[in-house]
């Protein structure tokens, strides 16, 4: 049971939460208030509360200034702030601070416990990972390379976060740091070809996956650097090529990324696997240098994919694949490493989308053609359905426009639904969430949240002075189950209560 200290200057406020919430019933412990930080602090040491709820303008200490010595003193304790002001500077000191929640009054008591319940899970969450990385602490290991070899993986996996990585990274003396990062996953066919060359050439960790293949975390001071580095280590593959398989994924940026460059890098050797089927023998391999199975530029293709469009796709795809139409060179591995490393490609453009999964299974299911194309006009069907799916997609998510109209007219249409968010109309228009917020406010210069409101409010001006409707009809009619909430964001948003408003016969519908 979490407990929870509240500091405010106005006794109606405290009285008003300790009294309106059943703490015991809901999983708390009110363990007391305070009017001021002066008088709070103290109490707040001896009872140790789990979360402190402080308002910010208090005579003798302020909020912002407890929150400050809390933060220093008690780094555990959550702080949510409740504040009056819906002030810049004062939001901006809050998250210096690294406050939990910072909300303006008035609030009501479901809205305190919802927030209380957020801040909860995040405690909870903490002590889990604490937990992780005691559990990880404590352990005792008779080889340190098992222990970096485990902390590598669930590096890979993400399990942790930016901070803990790198603490327990210092800790198993890895050297973590780095500007980019590429994760590249390597398996060896035959027991005489040795990979150890990858990390004593290039700056790497590496762990072991199973018996015969390893990952290779791969840090690079620049992005053309690691580039560079991972298309060296493919040509030498390559000469290789019936012998190892093996994917690299993208060059990411933070820690936190590597997990996205691992994921990519099992796919492109799920690719690898399905290429070494048609592997040529060793020497035919070597009589077909790296020139001949490579003659074509990813720069182009990527680029082509960016800007490119339907009416330029055939000339594209001749001049992209030209080297094939010489019978020479198409040989089963070479077609098959061809037409994989196109869609490979294609598929990491798309992936780089918002909302991808529907066309990444088209192509899913065109990449079973793959095994059986033998004829160059073939490779130019298949080149050409793939790259017209990929520009019917990047069309589509262009199209933005037309997104935040859908968006605006389901809220247009649903605003009285007091569950509407951010979520929900995203999830109706099929697109995430985060990609919703994005668009909309570089198109409209609001939030969607702020749209949903303004529409809210017109809406219930036009209530209050055409209809009888109570007040608590008109805040159920346009979304909102509080009428308490809905009348101190009316007079926050017009300046004038509903009842004012209402009596003013004069006052124009804005």
């Amino acid at each position: 049971m979490k407990k929870v200290f509240l500091v405010d200057d106005e006794i109606i406020i405290r009285e008003g939460i300790s009294k309106s919430i059943d703490w015991e019933k809901e999983g708390y412990e009110y363990c007391g208030d305070a009017p001021d930080g002066e008088m709070a602090l103290p109490l707040i040491e001896a009872c140790q509360p789990d979360i402190v709820i402080t308002d910010i303008e208090m005579p003798f200490m302020d909020g912002l200034e407890l929150s400050k010595i809390i933060r220093k003193n008690m780094p555990r304790v959550k702080i949510v702030i409740l504040s009056g002001h819906d002030e810049f500077e004062y939001a901006r000191e809050a998250l210096r601070i690294q406050i939990s929640e910072y909300c303006l009054k008035p609030v009501s008591s479901s809205d305190l416990l919802e927030i209380l319940q957020k801040v909860s899970l995040e405690i909870d969450q903490e002590e889990l990972e604490k937990e992780k990385i005691s559990d990880l602490q404590h352990q005792v290991f008779r080889n340190e390379s098992l222990a970096q070899e485990k902390f590598l993986k669930e590096l890979c996996e993400g399990i942790y976060s930016t901070t803990d990585a790198i603490k327990l990274a210092s800790e198993l003396n890895i050297d973590l740091i780095s500007s980019y990062f590429l994760v590249l996953i390597a398996e060896s066919k035959k027991p005489e070809i040795n990979l150890d060359w990858i990390s004593q050439d290039y700056p790497s960790l590496t762990y072991q996956r199973n018996a015969n293949e390893s990952v290779y975390i791969i840090k690079g001071k620049s992005k053309s650097q690691i580039e560079q580095d991972a298309e060296n280590i493919r040509k030498q593959f390559l000469l290789n090529q019936d012998a190892i398989t093996f994917g690299f994924g993208k060059v990411e940026s933070r820690i936190q990324e590597i997990m996205n460059s691992y994921d990519i890098a099992k796919e492109e050797k799920r690719y690898s696997d399905s290429l070494n089927k048609y592997y040529v023998s060793g020497e035919e391999m070597n009589n077909q240098s790296f020139d001949e199975i490579h003659q074509f530029n990813r720069k182009d293709l990527i680029n082509f994919l960016k800007f490119g469009n339907k009416t330029e796709v055939f000339s594209f795809v001749q001049t992209y694949s030209a080297y094939l139409k010489s019978s020479t060179f198409r040989t089963p591995f070479i077609i098959h490493y061809f037409l994989m490393d196109f869609t490979v490609t294609v598929s990491h453009y798309i992936k780089e989308q918002e909302e991808s999964a529907t066309v990444l299974n088209d192509i899913y299911q065109l990449e079973n053609k793959v095994n059986w194309i033998r004829e160059y006009s073939e490779i130019l069907d298949y080149m050409k359905e793939t790259l017209n799916l990929a520009i019917d997609y990047r069309e589509q998510v262009s199209n933005s426009s037309s997104m935040v109209r859908k968006a605006k007219d389901y809220i247009e249409s649903n605003y009285g639904n007091s569950n509407l968010s951010l979520q929900t109309v995203a999830h109706k228009i099929h697109i995430s969430p985060s990609y919703l917020s994005h668009l909309f406010s570089q198109q409209t210069g609001s939030t969607l949240v702020e749209y949903l409101t303004e529409i809210r409010m017109n809406r219930a001006k036009e209530l209050l002075t055409t209809t009888n409707y109570k007040t608590y009809e008109i805040a159920n009619k346009v979304g909102y189950n509080d009428s308490h909430y809905f009348c101190n964001l009316f007079k926050k948003i017009t300046g004038k209560t509903t009842t004012e408003f209402k009596n003013n016969s004069n006052l124009k519908i804005s």
